[in-house]
């Protein structure tokens, strides 16, 4: 028998490619004259540091053949992801959500516009599952299962076929109120959850949706057990993360940060953690996704701009403050 092959990438995912419009702050949307515009979407977010970080990655994703598609992947090109299973359509429109941004106390607030766009009309037959299959890890979101049947079918395939061949399987709860309820988030999440080895939540919304509440070292062993994950990561905010992986607590605080944009850190803290989980080595993970998360907080845009080497300088900075 011959030498088993090495998967062509590290991690894929699949996920919707979106632009993202902030008004400046203290203008709200209705008074904006002005709106700047970033790539965004949780997957490519997601592949987009990871990419940076010295790996292999690829995102399926579906796009109009115009300005606005070419723009979206020309910067997911650019950040490192490769765009081979992109798929093209010769119209249609690209998912779009609004950032109102707002000084305390007053919240920012996000509008999403992403109904008909072309992701949202993707079936399973439009997949390179072959293409899916070709790396050591597969990246999922409850933010494409709440999107609509199809595309929660499509994400559970991929977990389900990507489990049953050997395939890693990372899945981010990522709920989002206005694409669905707790509860049907919950029975969408489910099986999905139930296929994966990696599972990353925030304590808030193991609270929503599961009804899963406690301390975060408490929370991620209960969605272990709930699910049969063998690793599974906790953010809560400005409090520790934490992580149980293979028996084991793993705990980093965040650092102080001035927060110039929320949005992304989310992102940025996973990136960060599967990382070092590809690595074996879900502590340095842990580090690099807390060191990741506090960076994003100061930069404008959901993508990440960063090296390696500028997060483990940042992550030495920190301290050791991982807890065992």
């Amino acid at each position: 028998m011959g030498e088993p092959s090495i998967p062509r990438l590290d991690a894929t995912a699949i996920g919707e490619g979106q632009l993202r419009l902030d008004t400046a702050v203290g203008h709200p949307l209705r008074q904006a004259s002005e709106l700047s515009v970033t790539v965004a979407g949780a997957e490519g977010n997601v592949m987009g540091l990871l990419a940076r970080l010295g790996n292999r990655t690829g995102l399926v994703t579906c796009l109009p053949r115009s300005s606005l598609g070419g723009k979206v992947a020309d910067e997911y090109h650019a950040a490192g992801i490769n765009t081979d299973a992109v798929i093209w359509r010769a119209s249609g429109r690209v998912a779009l959500y609004f950032v109102e941004k707002a000084s305390p106390p007053v919240p920012s607030r996000v509008i999403f516009d992403r109904a008909g766009s072309c992701f949202a009309d993707l079936t399973a037959a439009d997949i390179d599952w072959g293409y899916v299959a070709d790396s050591r890890l597969v990246h999922l979101t409850g933010i494409t299962a709440c999107l609509n049947d199809s595309l929660s079918a499509i994400v559970l395939r991929a977990a389900r076929s990507g489990r049953a061949a050997g395939q890693l399987v990372s899945v981010d709860v990522n709920y989002r109120a206005q694409l669905a309820s707790p509860a049907q988030a919950r029975e969408r999440l489910t099986p999905l959850l139930e296929a994966a080895d990696a599972i990353s939540c925030s304590r808030r919304d193991a609270k929503s949706v599961f009804g899963i509440d406690g301390e975060g070292s408490t929370v991620a062993q209960a969605l272990s057990q709930r699910f049969g994950a063998s690793t599974v990561l906790v953010s809560d905010g400005a409090r520790p993360a934490v992580a149980f992986a293979s028996g084991r607590n793993l705990s980093a605080q965040p650092p102080a940060t001035a927060v110039v944009d929320r949005v992304g850190a989310g992102d940025a803290l996973v990136a960060g953690f599967l990382h070092g989980y590809l690595q074996d080595d879900p502590e340095r993970g842990l580090q690099l996704g807390v060191a990741a998360a506090a960076l994003a907080l100061t930069r404008y845009g959901d993508q990440l701009h960063t090296s390696l080497e500028e997060l483990e300088s940042l992550s030495s900075s920190l301290g050791t403050d991982i807890v065992r």
